[in-house]
Protein backbone atom coordinates (compact mmCIF):
# COMPACT_ATOMS: atom_id res chain seq x y z
CA UNK A 1 0.00 0.00 0.00
CA UNK A 2 1.53 3.32 -1.06
CA UNK A 3 1.70 6.30 1.27
CA UNK A 4 1.14 9.76 -0.08
CA UNK A 5 3.97 12.25 -0.10
CA UNK A 6 1.97 14.55 2.20
CA UNK A 7 1.59 11.81 4.82
CA UNK A 8 5.29 10.99 4.68
CA UNK A 9 6.13 14.63 5.21
CA UNK A 10 3.74 14.82 8.17
CA UNK A 11 5.41 11.76 9.73
CA UNK A 12 8.82 13.33 9.32
CA UNK A 13 7.65 16.55 10.97
CA UNK A 14 6.02 14.74 13.90
CA UNK A 15 9.03 12.49 14.40
CA UNK A 16 11.35 15.47 14.60
CA UNK A 17 9.32 17.11 17.35
CA UNK A 18 10.36 14.76 20.19
CA UNK A 19 13.41 12.52 20.10
CA UNK A 20 13.95 12.57 23.84
CA UNK A 21 16.75 14.33 25.73
CA UNK A 22 19.97 14.81 23.82
CA UNK A 23 22.43 15.92 26.51
CA UNK A 24 23.96 13.50 29.04
CA UNK A 25 22.29 15.37 31.91
CA UNK A 26 18.92 15.20 30.20
CA UNK A 27 19.26 11.49 29.54
CA UNK A 28 20.26 10.86 33.16
CA UNK A 29 17.16 12.68 34.38
CA UNK A 30 14.93 10.85 31.91
CA UNK A 31 16.31 7.53 33.11
CA UNK A 32 14.84 8.29 36.54
CA UNK A 33 11.35 9.14 35.27
CA UNK A 34 9.87 5.68 35.86
CA UNK A 35 11.59 5.10 39.21
CA UNK A 36 9.11 5.19 42.07
CA UNK A 37 10.93 3.42 44.90
CA UNK A 38 14.14 1.85 43.54
CA UNK A 39 13.46 -1.47 45.26
CA UNK A 40 13.78 -3.62 42.17
CA UNK A 41 15.95 -3.69 39.10
CA UNK A 42 19.51 -2.43 39.01
CA UNK A 43 20.88 -1.18 42.32
CA UNK A 44 21.71 2.49 42.78
CA UNK A 45 21.63 5.05 45.56
CA UNK A 46 18.58 7.31 45.30
CA UNK A 47 19.05 11.08 45.12
CA UNK A 48 17.26 11.29 48.46
CA UNK A 49 19.83 8.93 50.01
CA UNK A 50 23.48 9.41 50.87
CA UNK A 51 26.09 7.93 48.55
CA UNK A 52 28.64 8.52 51.29
CA UNK A 53 26.41 6.60 53.69
CA UNK A 54 26.26 3.63 51.34
CA UNK A 55 30.02 3.73 50.72
CA UNK A 56 30.55 3.70 54.49
CA UNK A 57 28.21 0.72 54.85
CA UNK A 58 30.03 -1.19 52.11
CA UNK A 59 33.41 -0.43 53.66
CA UNK A 60 32.22 -1.65 57.06
CA UNK A 61 31.09 -4.92 55.46
CA UNK A 62 34.46 -5.27 53.72
CA UNK A 63 36.35 -4.57 56.95
CA UNK A 64 34.25 -7.10 58.85
CA UNK A 65 34.19 -9.91 56.25
CA UNK A 66 37.67 -9.35 54.73
CA UNK A 67 37.04 -10.87 51.27
CA UNK A 68 40.17 -12.39 49.72
CA UNK A 69 39.17 -12.53 46.03
CA UNK A 70 36.76 -10.99 43.51
CA UNK A 71 34.04 -13.59 44.13
CA UNK A 72 34.04 -13.00 47.89
CA UNK A 73 34.14 -9.24 47.32
CA UNK A 74 31.01 -9.46 45.13
CA UNK A 75 29.22 -11.57 47.75
CA UNK A 76 30.09 -9.00 50.43
CA UNK A 77 28.89 -6.20 48.12
CA UNK A 78 25.60 -8.10 47.63
CA UNK A 79 25.19 -8.30 51.39
CA UNK A 80 25.76 -4.54 51.68
CA UNK A 81 23.35 -3.78 48.83
CA UNK A 82 20.68 -6.08 50.27
CA UNK A 83 21.03 -4.42 53.67
CA UNK A 84 20.69 -0.98 52.09
CA UNK A 85 17.61 -2.04 50.08
CA UNK A 86 16.01 -3.71 53.09
CA UNK A 87 16.42 -0.52 55.12
CA UNK A 88 14.99 1.44 52.20
CA UNK A 89 11.96 -0.87 52.25
CA UNK A 90 11.50 -0.15 55.95
CA UNK A 91 11.53 3.59 55.27
CA UNK A 92 8.95 3.08 52.53
CA UNK A 93 6.81 1.13 54.98
CA UNK A 94 7.01 3.92 57.51
CA UNK A 95 5.82 6.34 54.86
CA UNK A 96 2.70 4.21 54.39
CA UNK A 97 1.37 5.33 57.79
CA UNK A 98 -0.24 8.73 57.31
CA UNK A 99 -1.32 10.89 60.19
CA UNK A 100 -4.76 12.23 59.35
CA UNK A 101 -6.02 15.62 60.57
CA UNK A 102 -7.78 15.29 63.89
CA UNK A 103 -11.37 16.26 64.36
CA UNK A 104 -12.29 18.53 67.24
CA UNK A 105 -13.78 15.53 69.01
CA UNK A 106 -10.58 13.47 68.66
CA UNK A 107 -8.48 16.42 69.73
CA UNK A 108 -10.52 16.74 72.87
CA UNK A 109 -9.93 13.07 73.63
CA UNK A 110 -6.21 13.37 72.71
CA UNK A 111 -6.66 10.74 70.01
CA UNK A 112 -5.33 10.67 66.48
CA UNK A 113 -6.22 8.83 63.32
CA UNK A 114 -3.64 7.07 61.13
CA UNK A 115 -4.46 5.72 57.69
CA UNK A 116 -2.40 3.04 55.96
CA UNK A 117 -1.59 3.14 52.27
CA UNK A 118 -2.50 0.14 50.13
CA UNK A 119 1.09 -0.47 49.00
CA UNK A 120 2.35 -1.37 52.49
CA UNK A 121 2.23 -5.07 51.63
CA UNK A 122 4.35 -4.45 48.55
CA UNK A 123 7.11 -2.84 50.60
CA UNK A 124 6.92 -5.68 53.12
CA UNK A 125 7.49 -8.15 50.25
CA UNK A 126 10.43 -6.13 48.99
CA UNK A 127 11.97 -6.18 52.46
CA UNK A 128 11.57 -9.96 52.60
CA UNK A 129 13.11 -10.29 49.13
CA UNK A 130 16.18 -8.28 50.06
CA UNK A 131 16.56 -10.01 53.44
CA UNK A 132 16.54 -13.35 51.62
CA UNK A 133 19.09 -12.05 49.10
CA UNK A 134 21.32 -11.08 52.02
CA UNK A 135 20.90 -14.54 53.56
CA UNK A 136 21.79 -16.26 50.26
CA UNK A 137 24.93 -14.15 49.78
CA UNK A 138 26.00 -14.69 53.40
CA UNK A 139 25.38 -18.45 53.11
CA UNK A 140 27.40 -18.65 49.87
CA UNK A 141 30.24 -16.69 51.46
CA UNK A 142 30.22 -19.01 54.48
CA UNK A 143 30.17 -22.07 52.18
CA UNK A 144 33.16 -20.83 50.19
CA UNK A 145 35.11 -20.13 53.37
CA UNK A 146 34.27 -23.54 54.80
CA UNK A 147 35.43 -25.23 51.60
CA UNK A 148 38.61 -23.15 51.58
CA UNK A 149 39.30 -24.01 55.23
CA UNK A 150 38.78 -27.72 54.46
CA UNK A 151 41.12 -27.44 51.48
CA UNK A 152 43.71 -25.71 53.64
CA UNK A 153 43.40 -28.47 56.24
CA UNK A 154 43.86 -31.09 53.51
CA UNK A 155 46.89 -29.20 52.25
CA UNK A 156 48.38 -29.02 55.74
CA UNK A 157 47.64 -32.72 56.33
CA UNK A 158 49.20 -33.62 53.00
CA UNK A 159 52.30 -31.59 53.78
CA UNK A 160 52.52 -33.20 57.23
CA UNK A 161 52.16 -36.65 55.67
CA UNK A 162 54.82 -35.85 53.08
CA UNK A 163 57.13 -34.58 55.80
CA UNK A 164 56.54 -37.70 57.89
CA UNK A 165 57.17 -39.91 54.88
CA UNK A 166 60.38 -38.01 54.13
CA UNK A 167 61.49 -38.55 57.73
CA UNK A 168 60.71 -42.29 57.44
CA UNK A 169 62.64 -42.47 54.17
CA UNK A 170 65.57 -40.64 55.75
CA UNK A 171 65.52 -42.97 58.75
CA UNK A 172 65.37 -45.95 56.43
CA UNK A 173 68.41 -44.69 54.53
CA UNK A 174 70.26 -44.12 57.80
CA UNK A 175 69.47 -47.65 58.91
CA UNK A 176 70.67 -49.01 55.58
CA UNK A 177 73.86 -47.00 55.86
CA UNK A 178 74.36 -48.15 59.45
CA UNK A 179 73.77 -51.77 58.48
CA UNK A 180 76.25 -51.45 55.62
CA UNK A 181 78.84 -49.95 57.95
CA UNK A 182 78.27 -52.76 60.46
CA UNK A 183 78.76 -55.37 57.74
CA UNK A 184 81.90 -53.66 56.50
CA UNK A 185 83.26 -53.43 60.07
CA UNK A 186 82.63 -57.13 60.61
CA UNK A 187 84.38 -57.92 57.33
CA UNK A 188 87.35 -55.82 58.37
CA UNK A 189 87.47 -57.56 61.74
CA UNK A 190 87.41 -60.98 60.10
CA UNK A 191 90.17 -60.00 57.70
CA UNK A 192 92.27 -58.69 60.55
CA UNK A 193 91.83 -61.96 62.44
CA UNK A 194 92.80 -63.91 59.33
CA UNK A 195 95.85 -61.70 58.90
CA UNK A 196 96.87 -62.16 62.54
CA UNK A 197 96.38 -65.92 62.32
CA UNK A 198 98.55 -66.07 59.17
CA UNK A 199 101.26 -64.00 60.81
CA UNK A 200 101.23 -66.33 63.86
CA UNK A 201 101.72 -69.40 61.71
CA UNK A 202 104.69 -67.81 59.97
CA UNK A 203 106.31 -67.07 63.31
CA UNK A 204 105.82 -70.67 64.44
CA UNK A 205 107.42 -72.01 61.27
CA UNK A 206 110.36 -69.64 61.67
CA UNK A 207 110.92 -70.80 65.19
Amino acid sequence: MSISEAKLEACRVNGAKSQGPISAVGRAKAAQNAIKHGLCGKFFVLPSESQEGYNDLLQRFINAEKPIDDVEYELVAKMARSTWMSERSVRMQNACFIQQPQTEELKAESMGYISVRDDLDKFLRYQTTHDRAYARAAAELAKRRKERAAEERRFVSQKAAEKKQAQRDELHELRKTNLQLTIELKQITILERIDRAGAGKKLQKGA
